[in-house]
């Protein structure tokens, strides 16, 4: 018995259906995992946020702003911890001050009761909130306060020999045993800037100038977690920047649920 052949004469070959139907189950299989990665993003982020937003003691009516790094959400999972972490809060309080506060976080635990590898915190403080500490930058009423880094301007009056002259310190910040630290480094009186060491060098207005160039500290710590050290405090462009160490402590551990101590 001889096959039916098409009119040409020619035998067809079948048409195969599997390369598509494995190519559109590869499609489906890769867009869930995406769909599952978009969703475990959005709970890590949220998780993060909830906590932040806790141990910082956020004020009700902020936002806490949360970033992952790139890279698959469930590849880190596995890994158990997730590698790069940006945490931003706008108009966060800190005792007088107010400031943009951007936390940055490197091996961060799903179990944020573990410790964190790289916790880095940014403080900026914009120079309009200096004015709030005014009163704690000099031993001298104050009345204004600029940034021309790298000081601190306060800018005040100062009453010698029966005349009342404008003073202008320029007072460098630091990191002095966890507070906030402003040396005198230069006096402006009127046109004229002297160094502030030769200044309290001189035999004649060393002495007098004693109570204007000694360093004045504004502590902030009792305001912030106990695992943040202060560590840096330089005048940056327009803001103050205040700069924080957390490394090793959890998110979720006494480090950052307790807060520091100022000296009594």
């Amino acid at each position: 018995m001889s096959a039916n052949l098409p009119a040409d004469g020619l035998p067809r070959r079948r048409r195969r259906v599997w390369p598509w139907v494995l190519g559109a189950f590869l499609v489906l299989v890769v867009g869930a995992v995406v769909a599952i990665d978009v969703l475990a993003r959005g709970w890590a982020e949220d998780l993060i946020a909830a906590q932040v937003t806790e141990v910082m003691e956020v004020p009700e009516g902020s936002s806490v702003e949360v970033e992952l790094g790139g890279g698959s959400v469930l590849l880190q999972a596995i890994s158990g911890q997730l590698d790069h972490v940006d945490v931003s809060i706008s108009d966060y309080p800190v005792g007088p001050l107010t400031g943009d506060l951007h936390l940055t976080a490197r091996g961060v635990p799903f179990d944020l009761e573990q410790p964190t590898r790289d916790i880095a915190v940014r403080y900026d403080v914009p120079e309009a909130a200096l004015s709030e500490i005014s009163g704690s930058l000099s031993g001298v009423p104050i009345d204004s306060v600029t940034l021309e880094a790298p000081e601190i301007v306060a800018g005040g009056t100062l009453s010698l020999f029966g005349m009342t002259l404008p003073l202008g310190l320029g007072l460098t910040p630091a990191a002095v045993d966890g507070a906030l630290g402003f040396t005198p480094t230069s006096v402006r009186i009127g046109d004229t800037t002297v160094d502030a060491a030769a200044l309290a060098d001189d035999p004649v207005w060393g002495g007098l100038a004693g109570t204007v160039l000694q360093q004045q500290t504004v502590c902030i710590a009792d305001r912030l977690p106990a695992a943040l050290t202060m560590t840096t405090v330089v005048v940056e462009g327009e803001v103050l920047r205040i700069e924080f160490d957390g490394s090793g402590n959890a998110l979720a551990g006494d480090g950052f649920t307790t807060r520091g101590s100022c000296p009594a």
